[in-house]
C-alpha cells in the first residue's frame, strides 16, 4: 500500500505539466461498413473544420481503425488462420477509406492502428461452435459490428473464447502484428505510428512486436491489464501508465481517460467537468468516443454530433488558449526537452503539481495525516498570489527618456 502511494507521488512529479490546455477527440472502431459510414465521417470532418484554436488549427479526431472483416460463413468452412478477409481498401469500402485520408490531409483526422480485426478471430470461431449468438454474428451480417460481440471476444490480444481468458503464443502475436502493420501501410500508403489496443488488454510481447514494426505511440487508459477474468472483466497484473512515459521497448505512452458516449446518455456537460479537471492539472484531455455513437440511426447520430459541437464550443470558451493537436504530435512534443508546450517555469509547474497531489485521494489523505497539508497549502497560496500579481500587473513602466530626446516624438 505504501509503495503504491509513493509510486503515485513519484508519478505526479514525473508526468509532464503542459503550459497550455490541449484537447483531442479519439474515436475507435471505424473500418469496413456500409456507405453511410463514409457520409458520417464526412459530416464529422466538416464539424471539426469549423472549430479552430488560437493557432488556427482545426479540432482533431483520431480514428482507431479496424482494417478488415471476415467473409461470411467462415465459422464452418475456414481453416483456422486462413480465412478470407474483406479489406477497408476493397471497392465496396473505399469511400470510407478515402474520407479518412481526406480528413487526414485537412488536418482534422489522424489514423491509428486498432487492429486487423477488433477481436482474435480464432477465438470467435471457436466460440461460434457452441454459442448461437456468435454463430449468427459470423454467418449473418454483411457488415458485422464488433460492438455487438461479448466484451471478452472484442479483446484482440487474448483468447476470450473461454473465461478466464488464455494468453496467445508469442509466435501468434508477432505474426499478427506483422500482418496488420503491413496491411495498414498497404491500405493507407503510410506506416502506422500509433496503436490503440482493442479493449486495452495487451502485454509486453505485443508492445515489443509493435515497436519492431515501427509503432511510436501507444494509447492507454492509464493502466494495462493482460487478461480477462472469469466474469470477463479486465484483470491480471496492473501496470500504471503516465502521459509521456516510455515503454521499455521504445514507444511513448499516452493516457486517454475521459469517456464521451452520447448514445449511452453522456451529455457534453458530463464530459466538460472532467475535462476542466484534466486541463487544470496540466494534463491533456484525450476524450474517448466510439463509432457506435454515430451509426445507430439518424436521430442518435445527430444527437452525438450536436453534443460534440457543444463540447468543443464550451472548451474553447472556457480555455481561450486551448490547442488542438494529434496524439502523435502531442506525444513527440512532450518528450522534447525544449518544446514550449511543456511548462518550464518552476513556480507555475510546482503550483500544478500541488494541485495534482490534492486531487489524488490517497496523496491528499497522506498530506492530511502527516500535517504536510498546512505548508503545502501556504506554498500553493503564495505561488497563486504571485501568479495573480504578475498576470494583473499594470502596463510596462514608462521608458526613461534619453538626454536630449524630443518628448513629443512618436
Amino acid at each position: 500500500m505504501l509503495f503504491s502511494i509513493l509510486e503515485s507521488l513519484g508519478g505526479v512529479f514525473r508526468e509532464p505539466v503542459l503550459s497550455v490546455p490541449v484537447l483531442i477527440i479519439e474515436s475507435d472502431d471505424w473500418g469496413p461498413g456500409p456507405a453511410c459510414h463514409a457520409e458520417t465521417l464526412d459530416r464529422l470532418r466538416r464539424v471539426l473544420e469549423r472549430h479552430r484554436d488560437t493557432a488556427g488549427r482545426s479540432a482533431v479526431m483520431t480514428l482507431g481503425v479496424v482494417l478488415s472483416v471476415p467473409e461470411k460463413g467462415n465459422a464452418d468452412t475456414a481453416e483456422r488462420g486462413a480465412w478470407p478477409r474483406r479489406w477497408l481498401s476493397d471497392h465496396e469500402f473505399r469511400k470510407i477509406r478515402d474520407i479518412m485520408l481526406l480528413g487526414r490531409h485537412d488536418g482534422v483526422f489522424d489514423v491509428h492502428l486498432h487492429g486487423m480485426e477488433h477481436c482474435w478471430l480464432p477465438a470467435v470461431f471457436k466460440a461460434a461452435e457452441t454459442d448461437e449468438h456468435i454463430r449468427r454474428w459470423v454467418q449473418g451480417d454483411d457488415f458485422p459490428l464488433w460492438e455487438t460481440l461479448p466484451p471478452a471476444l472484442q479483446s484482440r490480444w487474448v483468447d476470450g473464447s473461454l473465461l478466464p481468458s488464455r494468453p496467445l503464443g508469442e509466435t501468434e502475436i508477432r505474426t499478427a502484428v506483422a500482418e496488420e502493420t503491413e496491411a495498414f501501410q498497404r491500405i493507407f500508403g503510410f506506416r502506422a505510428q500509433v496503436a490503440v489496443p482493442p479493449t486495452f488488454i495487451w502485454n509486453d510481447v505485443v508492445e515489443r512486436a509493435w515497436a519492431e514494426a515501427g509503432i511510436k505511440v501507444i494509447v492507454t487508459p492509464g493502466r494495462r491489464h493482460e487478461m480477462r477474468d472469469a466474469r470477463g472483466h479486465p484483470a491480471g497484473p496492473e501496470k500504471v501508465i503516465l502521459n509521456g512515459q516510455k515503454s521499455p521497448f521504445g514507444p511513448i505512452y499516452m493516457v486517454r481517460d475521459l469517456y464521451f458516449e452520447p448514445a449511452r446518455g453522456h451529455s457534453w456537460t458530463f464530459v466538460f467537468e472532467a475535462l476542466k479537471t484534466r486541463l487544470n492539472l496540466g494534463r491533456p484531455a484525450l476524450v474517448e468516443t466510439h463509432r457506435f455513437n454515430f451509426i445507430q440511426g439518424e436521430a442518435t447520430a445527430e444527437k452525438a454530433i450536436q453534443e460534440l459541437e457543444h463540447l468543443l464550443d464550451a472548451a474553447q470558451k472556457a480555455f481561450p488558449e486551448l490547442r488542438f493537436l494529434s496524439t502523435q504530435e502531442l506525444a513527440f512534443r512532450i518528450r522534447s526537452k525544449h518544446d514550449d508546450l511543456v511548462e518550464r517555469n518552476l513556480g507555475r509547474k510546482l503550483s500544478v503539481i500541488l494541485r495534482r497531489i490534492w486531487h489524488d485521494r490517497r496523496l491528499r489523505a497522506l498530506a492530511c495525516l502527516t500535517g504536510l497539508v498546512v505548508p503545502g497549502y501556504l506554498l500553493y497560496a503564495a505561488l497563486e498570489a504571485l501568479r495573480f500579481i504578475k498576470k494583473n500587473r499594470g502596463g510596462p513602466r514608462p521608458r526613461k527618456r534619453a538626454q536630449g530626446e524630443n518628448p513629443c516624438r512618436l
